[in-house]
């Protein structure tokens, strides 16, 4: 479930905190309307999270999950 919930906590802080698809996008000049799939999308970007997250040590998910699940509570909290 750490997994999960490390997958989630990831994306969310990724696209929609962070907003790095629109760095990205900014940086390469790539228009803004144009979708970037998985990175813009945090439920695509969620699922691959979780995939990549399955093979690797639960140590990383766990810390996966304590510091952008940290990021997520300071941005809702705010």
């Amino acid at each position: 479930m750490i997994t999960v919930l490390a997958a989630f906590l990831f994306a969310y802080y990724f696209v929609n905190v962070a907003k790095i698809p629109y760095i990205i996008k900014k940086i390469w000049g790539i228009p803004f309307e144009k979708r970037m799939k998985p990175f813009d999308c945090a439920t695509c970007l969620s699922v691959w999270c979780a995939v990549i997250l399955f093979f690797l040590p639960i140590e990383v998910s766990t810390f996966i999950a304590i510091i952008f699940g940290a990021g997520f509570l300071g941005q809702k909290i705010k």
